[in-house]
């Protein structure tokens, strides 16, 4: 196989269809996790589930780099919208990413991995242009189509909307209003929060590997955010998710 592309999430409902569309697909055991490597678009992949939370994605990406060597890697799902405009339904792809619950100061500011020396670790340009045209031209396009032929979704598909900038993670899964006040209490510009994707882009950066992320906004990260989460998960979050991918690996064949 020639160098892949690694496509990550942290649940299995986020990955299913991906895994379904591949083509010759082959099951992998490797650091306790099962990758399974195929075809996309006639791009060579290789797929994982990371788990909820940090350590799980920073051990899965490590992995999946060290046993298969992928040329990129893409880190897709789930998130609460903080920002505003940031609504359900919505994708967020990072162009930057940040640890909201990382403090190892005063030896050191707020927020800054001091592996890297900064807060902020920004994904590869060139991959993230080729997500947010990816995420695009999905939304806009069959995703849209198939929310039609399904019925009325749980938000109104023709007001989606794809945004690029800051995602925080952080090992809480934010579900409170004042949470997210807090949050962009700290970090004005913030427009989503979840549990992985800052520590697949600290792995990722420290090892020279081009990563993106992109997310679904599932939830508003308050007091619904449980309820929405499931409801959203189970209609909408996976097709996006598949979709999405699907429309990069078509644009980086």
């Amino acid at each position: 196989m020639r160098q892949p592309i690694a496509v990550l999430a942290a649940m299995e409902q986020e990955l299913r269809l991906i895994e379904d569309r591949l083509h010759r697909p082959n099951s992998h055991e490797a650091g306790g996790r099962r990758f399974v490597s195929g075809t996309l678009a006639g791009v060579d992949v290789v797929t994982a589930i990371s788990g909820y939370g940090k350590v799980g994605a920073a051990a899965t990406v490590t992995t999946a780099l060290d046993a298969f060597a992928p040329s990129h890697v893409v880190f897709g799902g789930v998130a609460g919208g903080v920002g505003e405009g940031v609504d359900i339904g919505d994708v967020v792809v990072a162009n930057r990413l940040i640890q909201h619950d990382f403090d190892a100061s005063p030896i050191f500011d707020r927020f800054v991995v001091p592996s890297l020396g900064v807060a902020e670790v920004a994904a590869d340009p060139d991959l993230t242009d080729s997500l947010l045209n990816a995420a695009g031209a999905y939304i806009g396009g069959a995703f849209r189509e198939e929310m039609a032929r399904q019925g009325k979704p749980p938000f109104e598909a023709g007001d989606t909307q794809v945004h690029v900038g800051l995602i925080a993670s952080g090992d809480q899964f934010i579900d409170h209003v004042a949470q997210a006040r807090a949050l962009l209490s700290d970090l004005p510009h913030l427009l989503a929060v979840e549990m992985e994707g800052a520590a697949v882009a600290q792995v990722c950066a420290e090892r020279g590997v081009p990563f993106a992320v992109f997310r679904s906004i599932s939830d508003r990260a308050d007091q619904k955010a449980d309820v929405d989460f499931l409801a959203f998960i189970a209609t909408v979050a996976a097709p996006i998710t598949a979709g999405v991918v699907d429309e990069l690996m078509q644009r980086l064949r």
